[in-house]
């Protein structure tokens, strides 16, 4: 059974763009599936989650599957919208903390894209 991981949460964001802190609302209202969204402080930055939990057996923990999308305004004052691939977008999930993590976001118009993503998140 996937843990509960409904709710706010805290963390950081790292990446190419470095250590910053982000707040993430998460639901799961058809359990294994997740979906919710981020918003990186102070950069005007945000995005959302959408994938599915997998737990094989109780020593293993619970694995995350899914995609990412990041949102923001460029420099010329357009927002744009880039996702990261299913195959390339992993993670894991317990009822005290979440982890998410991409290479980066190649389906998009987004320019200066974050890369080596790693998203934390606690309770």
């Amino acid at each position: 059974m996937p843990p509960q991981i409904a709710g706010e949460w805290n963390g950081t964001f790292e990446s190419s763009w470095g250590v910053l802190p982000v707040r993430a609302t998460l639901r799961s209202e058809y359990s294994p599936s997740i979906s919710g969204e981020f918003r990186i402080d102070g950069q005007r930055a945000s995005g959302t989650v959408s994938g599915f939990l997998e737990t094989r057996d109780r020593y293993s923990g619970t694995m995350f599957w899914g995609s990412l999308t990041i949102s923001y305004r460029t420099a010329s004052g357009e927002m744009c919208q880039s996702e990261s691939l299913f195959n390339a977008t992993g993670g894991s999930a317990s009822e005290k903390a979440v982890f998410f993590s991409t290479e980066g976001f190649p389906k998009g118009n987004c320019p200066d894209l974050p890369t080596k993503v790693r998203i934390t998140l606690r309770r």
